[in-house]
């Protein structure tokens, strides 16, 4: 069977891709080395901008703050007959499809100047002998994004870099438009996992210690970011710029919670408004989970979301983790460790 191809695909986190076990496998049980996700900094690239990519690697014992993951983009558009968010090539690693960008939990890099016409709304490239291809459709967010490959040691996982590359079909006035009050997305920032074992009416913050089989509720929680502009509050988010709050974006760029970001909707071809939904995605070395997926919808506006978790049977130490995901594909994670008494 040989590797195992995982795909974290913007909000697509679960294994799968060519290749699963044949097994009845548990993929919120964290047992063995495997990237849990990866980060993006800034959220949303231009062509040519630069980016850091960070990943959650993890193994029974903790996460890992050194390995030797292999960093690559793909650079082969899919062929229209194919299934899946990406060409198979990159998948199987073929050195025609890939372009390598560095070795280790983190690399810096930047987007391929001809992101936007691989993988974007730009007409792309003529191939000899092939008909003119067509431009990649957005995300239901309006998004486009560059594929990454991540070669671990015992396996593979497929994520994607959002891209800066305008709006397709809107009017020239509309795209200015969009250019003036867009404003790029910002990553989930979660704080450290709460826990509570009365059932969430009261939650502790930092290492939890809790009894055998115990019912404990975990909560992970990022900023409650504001539905209108707000001056002075320390935010640069839709609708704000260096006219309406000098000074106020200059430094951090938008909210690290559920955003509201402009989009381009190309049924009624307006511009319109839309707050992001968020998603958490669960891990741990021991016990059970209620939920491996939580999260909040676009209209539910609690900065929160809650699982269960059963400890297990017998003393020892456990980790928990929860990777938060908004709409347009930006995650961040925080982690809890308990000691099981």
């Amino acid at each position: 069977m040989g590797f195992l191809k995982r795909s974290i695909w913007v909000l697509a986190l679960a294994s799968g891709g060519a290749c699963l076990p044949e097994f009845d496998s548990d993929v919120a049980i964290v047992s063995s080395e495997r990237v849990l996700a990866v980060g993006t900094s800034p959220a949303e690239v231009p062509p040519g901008g630069a980016v850091q990519l960070t990943a959650l690697y993890a193994r029974a014992d903790g996460t890992l703050e050194e390995g030797a993951l292999q960093w690559s983009f793909c650079t082969a558009r899919r062929p229209l007959a194919e299934l899946g968010p990406v060409n198979r090539a990159c998948v199987d690693g073929e050195s025609t499809a890939l372009e390598p960008i560095g070795t280790g939990i983190r690399v810096e890099t930047s987007l391929p100047n001809d992101a936007c016409r691989l993988f974007g709304p730009d007409p792309p490239p003529a191939q000899p002998g092939e008909p003119a291809g067509r431009a990649v459709d957005p995300d239901p967010t309006g998004g486009y994004f560059q594929p990454i490959r991540v070669l671990e040691p015992f396996g593979v996982t497929m994520a994607g870099l959002r891209m800066q590359c305008g709006v397709a079909g809107a009017t020239q006035q509309q795209a200015l438009e969009y250019r003036r009050r867009y404003i790029v997305n910002q990553a989930p920032a979660p704080a450290t996992l709460l826990w509570s074992l009365d059932d969430g009416a009261t939650f502790a913050e930092g290492p939890a210690t809790v009894p055998l089989n115990a019912t404990v509720t975990l909560r992970v929680a990022w900023p409650d970011c504001p539905t209108a502009p707000v001056c002075g509050d320390g935010l640069c988010t839709l609708d704000e710029s260096e006219e309406t709050c000098p000074g106020e974006c200059l430094g951090a760029r938008g909210c690290g919670g559920a955003e509201t970001y402009l989009l381009f909707d190309p049924v009624s071809q307006s511009l319109t408004t839309r707050r992001e939904g968020m998603s958490a995605a669960w891990y741990r070395t021991g016990g059970i989970l209620d939920e491996e997926r939580t999260g909040r919808a676009s209209d539910d506006a609690a900065p929160f979301s809650d699982n269960g978790w059963t400890a297990p049977e017998a003393p020892g130490s456990v980790l928990v983790w929860a990777v938060v995901r908004d709409d347009r594909g930006a995650a961040g994670w925080a982690a809890l460790s308990v000691t099981v008494l």
